[in-house]
């Protein structure tokens, strides 16, 4: 059990990215690391990390556009589109350079940053990623998505505030799903409020078969944190991130789900500590 006390009243920030408002959260001193939240999530999910690092790192997690707080932009919402306003959101704070982490589907986003800036990208982490090792696997991933954006027609507020209903959602993205119903609640929560175009938009990217040929591309040191039972992101995949990028490392977390920050933070920050040190 983590002592870590999270930021539970870290202020959000704002800024106005591609004119709309952007909201992230920031925490800490030194080299700049930026991190990226998944498909469906917010820099709320951030905040012990922020905590936990925050000692030796300038942390900014954003609320990208169209989730958590921040509301949707103009045009089509791509991990590649996300990856140029990730450029922009570190031009407006002045980030020459800087490290950078992205969870699930946005170490999608992270690799495409990576691989299209290298000189902005020191070192990167790609957290509870996995991709497709053939065709057959990428058409499987584009057709999950295409049931995603079903599911998201669905939605409804009152989901967030049935506890039978969103501890049962939320036991996929756990091994061992927390007893905290605040932690769930908020997470749900967070789901329920993504705007819906930018969630089908960018989940149907995930598919983009232009994601292999650019983690070839990358060569900033890279640590690859791989959940073992993740249901999520297919843990199976996961190697064929590491033979992508050359020469990264990756490391597994047993008995851990698809939120290794939440749910075994203690030996997932001294994993990002020691790689980023």
């Amino acid at each position: 059990m983590s002592t870590l006390t999270p930021l539970e009243h870290e202020p959000l920030q704002q800024m106005t990215l591609a004119g709309s408002t952007l909201y992230y959260r920031r925490h800490g001193e030194g080299p700049p690391l930026l991190l990226l939240h998944g498909w469906g999530g917010s820099s709320r999910y951030w905040r012990g990390t922020l905590s936990a690092l925050g000692h030796a790192h300038d942390m900014i997690a954003p609320d990208l556009p169209g989730f958590g707080d921040s509301p949707p932009i103009d045009g089509h919402m791509s991990g590649q589109r996300l990856a140029e306003l990730v450029i922009a959101f570190a031009d407006q704070l002045g980030l020459e350079q800087f490290d950078l982490n992205g969870h699930s589907f946005s170490a999608g986003v992270a690799a495409f940053v990576a691989a299209r800036y290298p000189k902005r990208v020191r070192r990167l982490v790609l957290t509870s990623f996995s991709t497709f090792r053939n065709e057959f696997e990428r058409r499987m991933v584009d057709q999950i998505h295409r049931v995603m954006s079903v599911w998201m027609a669905l939605r409804k507020p009152w989901m967030a505030e049935r506890r039978l209903f969103y501890r049962t959602v939320s036991s996929r993205f756990f091994y061992r799903t927390p007893s905290d119903d605040a932690i769930l609640r908020e997470s749900f929560a967070d789901f329920l409020k993504m705007d819906k175009r930018t969630a089908v938009e960018s989940a149907g990217s995930s598919a983009d078969p232009a994601i292999n040929p650019a983690m070839a591309q990358i060569r900033a040191p890279t640590l690859i944190i791989g959940a073992r039972q993740d249901s999520i992101m297919p843990p199976a995949g996961t190697p064929t991130v590491a033979h992508l990028i050359a020469g990264s490392r990756l490391t597994w977390i047993e008995h851990c789900g698809h939120l290794p920050m939440i749910e075994r933070p203690d030996l997932y920050h001294r994993l990002l500590a020691e790689f980023l040190g």
